[in-house]
């Protein structure tokens, strides 16, 4: 199972290592965005992501600094998730504790509303 979550990951890093989703018209566009004109607490997360498989930090940032400052969370979830053995385990307690989710999901909540009040 981690061998075949670790075979996705890379395909996944390699399509968007190759193709840029602001030049590339086939690339799937935000529905919510299409639908009200708001942005969603992920949008702008292909090209932030295309632009830190690049080493362009900064213009990830810009795209939706949530989503650069996530990657270490979602990491982890996806690591005590997927990993069985004791580390994660021990690991598992702590990441995906309901508290620490909650706290995870009121960010999420906090930026999605922030970034449609303040445009950022």
């Amino acid at each position: 199972m981690l061998l075949l979550a670790g075979i996705g990951l890379f395909a996944v890093g390699w399509f968007y290592y190759r193709f840029d989703p602001e030049h590339t018209a086939w690339m799937p566009r935000c529905l919510f965005h299409w639908l009200t004109g708001w942005s969603c607490p992920a949008c702008g997360s292909q090209r932030a992501f295309y632009h830190l498989l690049h080493g362009h930090f900064v213009a990830a940032f810009r795209f939706n600094p949530f989503m650069i400052l996530s990657v270490p969370y979602l990491a982890a979830v996806a690591w005590t998730t997927f990993d069985h053995r004791t580390t994660a385990a021990r690991w598992r307690e702590r990441v995906q504790h309901p508290c620490v989710v909650r706290i995870y999901f009121v960010l999420v909540v906090t930026w999605w509303i922030g970034r449609n009040l303040f445009g950022i």
